[in-house]
């Protein structure tokens, strides 16, 4: 069931067939999948190899297939290319639906405004068409190609070499689904050839202005052994993060956080410094980690074991003897003006939504409770950096239910690999927000 071992690679690398199999006996429950269908070789052979194996049902669950298109509108072929996909789905008898990115594109950095847009329409097309889960064809040409441009970007060794997640919750509540991340592409040409099937070459994968297809270039030497052993430490260390928070963390008013610290610091410093790290990107509203100079930075400082005060990703961070504060500073905090009906994010840390049949305005204003033991520059910081309503130019009561307000995961908000949930969902339960749905696999 397996292809050879390529060069310098440890692991056994999957056929399309046996990484399909292993997929579908791996899924939890039966499910109706989405497949994201570009046309091209990788996800082409991902829906046929799924079609024929859901069609021999020999899988502890029934599990339905759908798929979508997405044409970005950045090449006059790509219209004609999703009705070629439309037509192959109508001959297979697999519901499709094409979603088109309309409007003006970016000047500059389009692959990750063209990511973006692809997974807010699959999430579109997942709803029509009532999927539990989006299926993408990423190979593991692909995994190593993430990992090579994640390892120069990352602060963290183990977060940049442990590549694309086999599953990835998206936007809260819909996973995406890899099961071609240990398939090479020429394995699934392969098989799509001996099929006589042929498929969509797009230009842009060799076009010199992307990053990735300049790494792809660089002929990566990096092997699965390599990514499967980072994954590994990954997941393991998300867990041994939660845990630290679940020993050591309390909560208070507008996501402050408080720390115990005691003798064991040096012992378990590499899961503190992970779990803070996380914990600082969310309580400052950021939708990444904090650069790896600062976190040396507050590691260096908690090693030192003195009082301190710094600020990091637009979260306050004060030691006060055995005790560690965190909390959103009180700088930066913009008002965010909603339409009556109208949903928006404020800060980053909080969504808003505004059912009531007037506009309204959030700004900072002071948390409900403030506990007069706190460090000052924590009770000054509470004093403004919670959000309040501003409705008809006087401050509103924010428990009505004509406004929600509601904590937000800045961090995983966006995109959550099920590496990092064990972690996600403690600091979850710490500023009161509902627990990741289950992983499908």
């Amino acid at each position: 069931m397996s292809a050879p071992l390529a060069a310098g690679s440890l692991l056994p690398e999957l056929t399309p067939e046996a990484a399909i199999q292993k997929f579908l006996v791996s899924l939890s429950r039966p499910m109706r999948l989405l497949v994201a269908v570009s046309g091209g070789s990788d996800s082409l052979g991902l829906l046929l190899f799924l079609k024929r194996a859901i069609d021999g049902q020999t899988y502890p669950h029934r599990h339905t297939l759908s798929a979508a298109t997405i044409d970005h509108g950045l090449r006059p072929e790509a219209a004609d290319e999703a009705g070629e996909v439309a037509e192959l789905c109508r001959e297979l008898g697999i519901e499709h639906r094409i979603e088109r990115w309309t409007g003006n594109k970016p000047g500059s950095g389009l692959p990750a405004a063209a990511r973006a847009a692809r997974y807010r329409l699959l999430a579109h097309a997942a709803g029509n068409l009532k999927a539990d889960a989006i299926v993408t064809g990423h190979t593991l040409d692909d995994q190593i190609e993430t990992v090579a441009m994640r390892a120069d970007r990352s602060a963290d060794a183990v977060l940049g070499l442990s590549g694309m997640a086999p599953a990835t919750l998206c936007a809260g509540h819909l996973w995406i689904l890899r099961p071609f991340l240990r398939t090479r592409r020429t394995a699934i040409r392969s098989c799509l050839e001996a099929d006589g099937r042929s498929w969509i070459d797009d230009p842009s994968n060799d076009d010199p202005r992307y990053e990735r297809v300049r790494t792809r270039r660089a002929a990566q030497t990096l092997d699965a052994a390599t990514i499967d052993a980072a994954v590994g430490q990954r997941t393991s260390l998300s867990a041994k993060a939660a845990d630290w928070l679940k020993r050591h963390a309390t909560a208070g008013p507008a996501m402050l956080v408080s720390v115990s610290l005691d003798a064991s610091r040096h012992l378990e410093k590499g899961i503190r410094d992970h779990a803070l790290g996380a914990l600082v990107a969310v309580l400052g509203g950021k939708l990444h980690r904090p650069g790896a100079d600062s976190l040396a930075r507050l590691s260096l400082k908690l090693d030192e074991g003195s009082d301190f005060r710094l600020t990091l990703s637009g979260t306050l961070v004060i030691r006060l003897r055995d005790r560690l504060h965190l909390v959103r500073e009180r700088r930066g905090l913009l008002p965010l003006s909603l339409a009556p009906g109208a949903t928006g994010i404020w800060d980053g840390r909080y969504t808003i939504v505004n059912s009531s049949g007037s506009e309204i305005t959030v700004t900072g204003g002071p948390a409900p409770t403030i506990d007069r033991t706190l460090p000052g520059s924590i009770r000054s910081a509470l004093q403004e950096n919670a959000p309040q309503i501003i409705e008809n130019k006087e401050v509103r009561d924010t428990g009505g239910a004509a406004v929600t307000i509601t904590p937000r995961l800045s961090l995983y908000a966006d995109f959550m690999p099920c590496f990092d949930q064990p972690l996600a969902d403690m600091i979850a339960t710490l500023i009161g927000v509902d627990p990741s749905p289950a992983c499908p696999i």
